[in-house]
């Protein structure tokens, strides 16, 4: 498994995650969209984006499979043998190896598929001019400290809001499935002192009662258009995309005009710097948290 691990960061080196989101994000054309576009289309940019980086990630996971059980045997291993003897004996020759690979991939697949989650949010939000600290680019351990805890991806307008004034700031986690972690939601929810929270999936399979659940402790699901309609239609605590981020905006607007004290208007900037650096090969990103830190001049 060290072996396979090790192959992967290799192969992988030029496909890590927001990367790789950030250039289906640029081939399909969305950095040139306006504002309204993101207000108005986000669950369409989720749905394309997820959809041709799926199609093109395949590619990469298909070499690195045959490459990986290519290195399992010689050709003079197989010299002798038809195509059928060839493939028993394989199959029956490493088991084993073949099921820790295809483990590997689904692990692996599962970790990128929420990292991918998260970048396309921040992209929208981005685009739809929505303020925002995100976890990926500040550090977990930032957010920890300032009471947010690990569950909590995004804070909008920013962390030193939340520190400001906990109820005039929106807090969202991204999950592309829930399964039994939505019990960790409530607990982390709890431990933050916010109003409330949002949880953006893509899962099409939550019970009412999990709803239900979730949303008597002040967190709000939130997912596609699609999934909504053929889902959830008749649920009203599960909400688009497209709804947030007009409580996003609404929200955001509080803070229009608000008076930053020194140490706070210093810490934003700090902030902004961080994720300026982060991106500075993410044109359309860097573009914006230019943009917000020349606002706070």
């Amino acid at each position: 498994m060290q072996f396979v691990k090790e192959q992967r960061t290799i192969l992988f080196e030029n496909v890590k995650p927001y990367d790789f989101i950030y250039h289906e994000f640029e081939r399909l054309g969305f950095f040139e969209k306006s504002e309204d576009f993101f207000i108005t289309n986000a669950s369409y940019i989720i749905e394309r984006i997820r959809e041709e980086a799926w199609k093109n990630y395949q590619v990469t996971e298909r070499e690195f499979t045959s490459r990986m059980l290519a290195s399992l045997y010689f050709d003079k291993d197989i010299e002798k043998m038809s195509s059928k003897e060839a493939i028993d004996w394989f199959v029956e020759e490493y088991p084993e190896h073949i099921y820790k690979l295809s483990l590997s991939n689904t692990q692996s697949r599962r970790s990128r598929a929420g990292k991918e989650f998260e970048a396309i949010i921040e992209l929208i939000l981005l685009g739809a001019n929505i303020p925002m600290d995100s976890q990926g680019n500040i550090g977990k351990k930032y957010f920890v400290n300032k009471g947010l805890g690990k569950l909590v991806d995004i804070v909008s307008p920013g962390t030193t809001e939340y520190s400001l004034n906990k109820r005039d700031t929106v807090l969202i986690s991204a999950k592309t499935t829930l399964r039994e972690r939505w019990q960790e939601v409530p607990e982390e929810m709890g431990r933050t002192g916010a109003r409330e929270m949002f949880l953006v999936t893509l899962d099409t399979d939550i019970s009412k009662d999990v709803i239900e659940n979730l949303y008597e402790n002040n967190i709000q699901l939130v997912t596609t258009k699609d999934i909504k309609e053929r889902k959830y239609k008749d649920n009203y605590s599960v909400i688009t995309f497209e709804k947030l981020i007009e409580i996003l905006r609404e929200n955001a607007d509080k803070w229009n005009g608000f008076a930053y004290p020194d140490n706070a208007r210093n810490e934003i900037t700090s902030n902004l710097k961080i994720q300026l650096e982060k991106h500075i090969d993410h044109t359309f990103v860097y573009e914006r948290y230019q943009r917000r830190l020349r606002e706070m001049k």
